[in-house]
């Protein structure tokens, strides 16, 4: 689950809504390139090589704005327009329609409903995660495994020397010295994409998301619907996305 389109949409809606409506916009907020294996050592998985190339959100700097960046987002409140959905294994979640992202998600997904379905899978997830002690065994997984630190030490980051270090070690070397949208340097680079050819060679996050699958297989089952329906949302919403960002829709 994840798809740079949803976010690059999402992020087009949202910002488009905010100069709209005369407010500042910070990049970067409205996102969601959620996986199982961010269950884990979130920040650590690096999905795409594109997404290596951009370094990792440990070099970034704060920003004072990000904070407040929702709250300045909602039009006058009316709790009877308000969306809500009771996510499974856990408690409800809900949206303002009226609010800019509320307008951004009804755009990309068709109905705020949608959105809240598709992007709160993975709390449901983080609670199966904690049900059945998945987190545990991965983390054995990622501190123990051999592939990935050795193939980390063939291209010569030794100090790498488990599946979640090499953003700590990022920050150890590079510090916060850049801002959101700032490319990142030649030497985190390197780190980030070596990363990202290790993860992909090493096999160390499909071996993670087996153990949440075969671990979280019965919940799987009494909630086969479920996840075919947010198979369908994300399908159509990736759809959707693309004519957004093309200008189609």
């Amino acid at each position: 689950m994840g798809s740079q389109d949803i976010d690059i949409a999402l992020e087009q809606e949202y910002k488009k809504c905010a100069l709209e409506r005369g407010r500042a916009y910070t990049p970067g907020g409205v996102k969601i390139g959620k996986g199982v294996a961010d269950l884990v050592n979130t920040g650590a998985v690096l999905y795409t090589e594109e997404k290596a190339r951009q370094g990792y959100p440990v070099t970034i700097l704060p920003q004072e704005s990000q904070g407040s960046r929702y709250e300045e987002d909602d039009s006058p409140y009316d709790p009877d327009s308000v969306v809500s959905y009771k996510i499974p294994e856990s408690g409800e979640v809900s949206m303002n329609p009226k609010s800019c992202r509320g307008i951004a998600a009804a755009r990309v997904f068709g109905t705020i409903e949608k959105h809240l379905k598709y992007t709160n899978l993975i709390n449901a997830l983080a609670m199966v995660n904690q049900k059945y002690g998945i987190a545990e065994e991965i983390g054995i997984l990622y501190k123990t495994g051999k592939e990935y630190p050795a193939c980390m030490s063939v291209a010569g980051y030794s100090e790498v020397n488990y599946f979640g270090a090499a953003p700590q070690v990022a920050a150890k070397k590079f510090g916060q010295y850049r801002s959101e949208g700032e490319e990142a340097n030649a030497e985190e680079r390197a780190l980030a994409q070596a990363d990202y050819k290790c993860q992909q060679e090493s096999g160390v996050v499909r071996k993670a998301e087996d153990i949440f699958y075969s671990k979280a297989a019965q919940w799987f089952k009494e909630h086969e619907s479920l996840i075919f329906e947010i198979r369908d949302i994300e399908a159509e919403a990736k759809e959707r996305s693309i004519k957004i960002i093309n200008g189609e829709l």
